[in-house]
């Protein structure tokens, strides 16, 4: 008799497993499905199975709204920890590795930077000073007191910034990976003529030898690229 009631709860739990994936599916997969819609649907997948939900805050004064990937609940005994995706990227695809490993010790916090992902603004203003400001009021609005931030390339800057000054009494530890904080403006420019173009023209690729370049400049082993894109 036990062993037959455990075999009905667990196609209980099965069937109510499978309709809850069911549900997901119809939310999360788009109209028309390509190979970078169906990552993007497995990654959602993989932030919900770490427990985080999406949610989209208003910031600086209605003008701004934050798309930030959270814990669905809070575990207090957790420390809280943001993480900062680079140019280019957002929360979803930035961390996708570090994800399952960094859930199990920490409350993770993973916006998209404004303007990058679903973080959009009508703020003229661009700077990283404005976008530590706008993750530093996100994590207000969502009640987390103390937090460390780990940010990395132009995520590094925003969680420099933000330890630094937007939220210098909320930052406990920052973590920095591959941003040049502490380059000089002479370095930078010695830099900006080895490349010998514009960094805009580096920075957004507009074609796939450029993304190829940027690549292999950005990554110790950057993966396979094909020389088309099929459309």
């Amino acid at each position: 008799m036990e062993t037959i009631a455990s075999r009905m709860h667990f196609h209980h739990v099965l069937r109510h497993l499978l309709r809850r994936l069911a549900s997901l599916l119809v939310l999360l997969l788009p109209p028309r499905l390509s190979p970078v819609a169906l990552k993007d649907f497995l990654l959602s997948l993989l932030l919900l199975l770490c427990g985080l939900s999406p949610r989209t805050l208003s910031v600086g004064g209605g003008a701004t709204s934050l798309h930030v990937w959270a814990p669905r609940r809070r575990r207090l005994d957790r420390p809280s920890l943001v993480l900062l995706h680079g140019f280019g990227g957002f929360s979803k695809w930035q961390f996708e590795r570090q994800l399952a490993p960094l859930s199990r010790s920490f409350d993770l916090y993973i916006p998209d930077l404004v303007f990058f992902g679903r973080s959009q603004s009508g703020d003229r203003r661009r700077s990283v000073k404005f976008q530590a400001r706008s993750v530093a009021e996100a994590m207000r609005q969502m009640g987390v007191g103390r937090y460390a931030v780990a940010g990395v390339s132009y995520g590094g800057f925003v969680a420099f910034r933000m330890a630094a000054d937007a939220a210098a009494a909320e930052v406990e530890s920052v973590v920095i990976m591959t941003s040049g904080i502490s380059s000089t403006a002479e370095e930078r420019r010695e830099m900006a003529q080895r490349e010998k173009r514009d960094v805009a023209e580096l920075l957004l690729p507009q074609r796939v030898e450029d993304l190829r370049n940027l690549f292999q400049r950005c990554m110790h082993r950057p993966p396979w690229m094909p020389s088309f894109y099929p459309t």
